[in-house]
């Protein structure tokens, strides 16, 4: 029987994934179904025949591994705000999973990146793109709120960012996954095949906004500590080669994406608020918050827990340099946003005219963003 705890939150084991036919999303349905936690999945999506196809195989697979949630398929279009909202009463999940964006970064990076240079770029500018993933969780977030329905939702579509425009209108996801969440897991990686020991040896604490991946560390700010039994081993490495070597291991290649890793990272995220232990993580957008941190999973929210030394407000520093290395120079008050210069004239570049972003803009900017990467 479905129960509530006494803040009004469900606990009966239910997951919606919504865009679960996508890059990201196909993974997190077979792992999610893989866990004991998981009672009931539910896969969200416009196509239909896919999308029953991926149910189908969850359902198989995670059977042959011993595990029998319910999974079902929902025909979804998150554009429809109404159809949304009655959705979200009918299934009453407990974690929302949202990995649906307009278009995916694996598809509009593959096109960029060949022309930066061209372009005369050393980035380009991530945050240039945010409409395309800004807009589908707007409108989830918006039919949440409404619904009455106390869902805690980790948001998959550029957390760093999308999650702190969201928390300036009320609308914020409990968190996100995948960006810092992959580099310090990469970072782990390579000090356990250095040292030859299991990665759980090894303690990170790191702040860090998506930009740092796809920049140089040598010009992002952040924050890096390392601890070995213990001891703080920090210094015994060239921490910006370490970072970007984690970046690069994590990043994936034109031939193998990083979808399964940032599947696992958005899994695990899902499963920490089912089942919380309180032990450090890392994730982007923890309530709102502007770019990475450690965090901790409780049964009500996922706090940002500052390293040992630091506050809150040196997390937001950090991070709010770190911004303006994906091409955008601030986020108002009403969740408008700024681009940089820099940023700008790349959209010139590609035909598009925006300077700033605001809410009410966000689908128009993004139908340019498609169509721009198109006639690439």
């Amino acid at each position: 029987m479905d129960k509530k705890r006494k803040d009004g939150h469900m606990c009966n084991g239910t997951v919606l994934v919504v865009g679960g036919t996508g890059e990201v999303g196909r993974y997190v349905v077979e792992y999610l179904a893989r866990s004991q936690y998981v009672q009931k999945l539910v896969v969200a999506a416009r196509t239909e025949e896919v999308g029953k196809m991926i149910v189908k195989n969850a359902a198989i697979g995670a059977a042959m591994h011993g595990f029998y949630p319910k999974v079902d398929f929902f025909k979804l279009d998150l554009k429809d705000e109404e159809q949304t909202e009655k959705a979200l009463v009918e299934i009453e999940p407990q974690v929302i999973l949202h990995t649906a964006t307009l278009m995916s970064s694996y598809y509009y990076v593959s096109k960029i990146k060949p022309k930066i240079k061209e372009f005369g770029f050393k980035t380009y500018f991530a945050g240039h793109t945010l409409a395309k993933d800004l807009f589908l969780i707007y409108k989830l977030m918006k039919a949440l709120k409404r619904s009455g329905v106390n869902s805690l939702v980790v948001n998959n579509a550029f957390p760093d960012i999308s999650n702190h425009v969201l928390a300036k209108i009320g609308l914020a996801p409990a968190v996100g996954s995948g960006t810092i969440d992959l580099t310090v897991y990469g970072i782990k990686k390579i000090l356990a095949d250095k040292i030859g020991v299991p990665m759980h040896n090894f303690f990170v604490e790191m702040i860090a906004h998506h930009s740092l991946r796809v920049n140089s560390p040598e010009d992002v700010p952040y924050f890096l500590r390392i601890r070995f039994k213990g001891e703080d081993i920090t210094e015994k490495f060239n921490v910006h080669e370490l970072v970007a070597e984690a970046c690069k291991l994590t990043i994936g290649t034109s031939r193998v994406n990083n979808s399964s890793i940032t599947a696992s990272s958005a899994t695990k995220n899902v499963l920490a608020i089912l089942n919380p232990t309180k032990e450090l993580e890392h994730a982007p957008g923890a309530n709102g918050m502007l770019g990475g941190s450690p965090v901790r999973f409780h049964a009500k929210k996922v706090e940002v827990a500052p390293p040992e030394g630091m506050s809150l407000r040196d997390v937001e520093k950090i991070n709010k340099e770190g911004l303006k290395f994906d091409g955008i120079e601030r986020i108002n008050d009403d969740g408008s946003v700024i681009f940089t210069n820099e940023a700008v004239r790349l959209q010139q570049i590609l035909k598009i005219s925006w300077k700033r972003m605001r809410i009410n803009e966000i689908e128009d900017m993004a139908n340019d963003l498609i169509s721009a990467y198109r006639r690439l």
